[in-house]
């Protein structure tokens, strides 16, 4: 399995240099950028070295609290047109993670990402997105100490937005659908009770009642189910209003607030509703700085242990604050702090354990020339689990990460 990874990650960076050397000939428009006729392609290569303090995210047991020198090399290749006011971006992408003493959790991920906005007219726009790839669920492990290996999975994801009315009119709607379906790799029959599936769908009105300040009411419907049989998911509606606001002074942003409702499709079990609610603010004190804050309380998947046994949810809030300060012409400063507090339910609604989390980030960014970038990172995540019931499988664990890195566009 670990020779097929590296030949996905040769055969990539092979395509990225493919694409240069045919290329070449017809001139480099600017710093890490090639014409392809009306399409522009930026090839980019990334190496990282850095030290993991617990490569598996475990506090308990065999696994905790393993550390390991970590070596990243990644390679990608992005296009981009544009057609007026339409753009249309893809990106072809390959990541190797390597642990030199945990040889076990080593992954390579690849996948083609993109998104296209049209703007049909001055009253409709069309926006997509897409990411189809194989990817792994890095910390987590198939089976503990036995299979420590990351599990993997396919991903396949699409969003579509049609908005209707200019952007400057009194009344606007938008319409809109995702999808996401992670299918694992079975791996002694038991990955395959992890696949799951998120589909959605909603619209958004909004009222025009000053100037770059919109109110807004929307409805949305989430399905969230683990797509093996016998496995029971949640469907939540949604009914939001709040405000959108552009460019009003330093700041932009919205916020909307309401109740969700969540229905388990276990049977003979009754819903359940909360007072939920979506703010992201954007604050630009200073043309080279800008502050950012989020948070959000909603239903959703077990991401903290994808591996478990039994299907798992989340009813909690996230809060999350970022800070990107540019020093000077060349170097910058990226700083954030996220807490998270969430119940983790069974597919019946009944908290299995609590959970809350603290994570912050660091990291400086260099310049050095025009094409390429060194960064310093560090990242540190402390979790804080209880169990509500009998053997909830509560872990609490803490982690420091730390990254250098190096980025050019060829």
């Amino acid at each position: 399995m670990k020779g097929l990874n590296f030949n996905r990650l040769a055969l990539a960076v092979a395509l990225a240099g493919y694409a240069v050397s045919a290329t070449a000939g017809t001139g480099v428009e600017d710093a890490g950028h090639i014409n392809l006729g009306p399409v522009e392609m930026t090839p980019m290569a990334t190496l990282g070295l850095g030290y993991d303090d617990n490569v598996y995210r475990e506090g308990n047991g065999e696994l905790a609290n393993k550390g390991s020198a970590v070596y990243k090399l990644d390679a990608s290749a992005a296009f981009k047109a544009q057609k007026g006011m339409s753009t249309y971006e893809a990106t072809l992408a390959a990541k190797n993670t390597s642990f030199s003493s945990e040889s076990d959790a080593n992954y390579i991920d690849y996948g083609l990402t993109g998104k296209i906005h049209e703007d049909i007219n001055s009253r409709n726009r069309l926006d997509a997105d897409f990411d189809f790839g194989r990817y792994h669920d890095a910390g987590s492990t198939i089976n503990g100490a036995i299979d420590k290996e990351a599990p993997e999975y396919t991903r396949t994801k699409g969003g579509l937005k049609y908005g209707f009315g200019s952007m400057e009119a009194m009344f606007r709607v938008d319409l809109f659908g995702n999808y996401n379906k992670q299918k694992y790799q079975e791996t002694n029959g038991s990955a395959e009770g992890n696949n799951r599936k998120t589909t959605e769908y909603g619209a958004t009105a909004y009222y025009r009642f000053m100037p770059k300040t919109d109110a807004l009411i929307e409805i949305k419907n989430r399905e969230l189910d683990y797509t093996a049989t016998g496995q029971d998911g949640y469907d939540v509606i949604s009914y939001l209003v709040g405000l959108n606001w552009e460019a009003t002074g330093k700041t932009t942003g919205y916020a909307k607030l309401g109740r969700r409702e969540r229905d388990s499709k276990a049977a003979n079990v009754d819903k359940d509703s909360s007072t939920g609610w979506e703010v992201g603010v954007s604050y630009m004190p200073l043309e080279h700085s800008v502050v950012q804050l989020s948070t959000s309380r909603d239903y959703g998947f077990d991401s903290e242990d994808p591996s478990a046994t039994n299907p798992l949810f989340t009813d909690g809030s996230t809060y999350s604050l970022n800070w990107n300060h540019k020093w000077t012409a060349k170097i910058a400063t990226n700083a954030n702090y996220s807490f998270t507090k969430e119940d983790i339910e069974n597919a019946s609604g009944v908290v299995q354990k609590d959970r809350t989390i603290n994570r912050f980030g660091l990291s400086v960014d260099w310049n050095v020339m025009r094409n390429a970038t060194v960064s310093l990172a560090y990242d540190h995540t402390d979790r804080d689990e209880s169990n509500k019931v009998v053997n909830g499988g509560a872990d609490s664990y803490k982690r420091g990460a730390y990254m250098l890195t190096g980025t050019i566009a060829l």
